[in-house]
């Protein structure tokens, strides 16, 4: 099984799938997959610190505010990529509409 690169957004390799046509749908699929998970887990930590509050265990707030924090940070990351991808669509679209003269 190949686990995959964890790389920036800025790779070369993201930029190649991102403009080639065959890859940029499964690529858009992907980061949304993605980014939902990260939000549910953002949702999951924020009702965690609610609940956790509620009971009076510190311990357990604190670690479900980590975990809210660092799912809300992952979770920008792959809504940024989402935005570009669609964007990226978008402008692909509008070029095809205009016609050449």
């Amino acid at each position: 099984m190949k686990w995959p690169i964890l790389e920036s957004m800025n790779s070369a390799r993201f930029l190649e799938e991102a403009f080639d046509a065959e890859l940029h749908e499964k690529l858009k699929r992907t980061t949304r997959r993605r980014r939902n998970i990260y939000l549910w887990l953002f949702l999951t930590g924020t009702v965690c610190i609610f609940i956790t509050a509620l009971s009076s265990q510190t311990t357990l707030c604190m670690l479900s505010l980590s975990l809210s924090t660092l799912s809300l940070v992952v979770m920008t990351k792959y809504d940024t990529q989402l935005c570009f991808l669609q964007s990226l669509r978008l402008r692909n679209e509008t070029d095809e509409e205009k016609p050449e003269s």
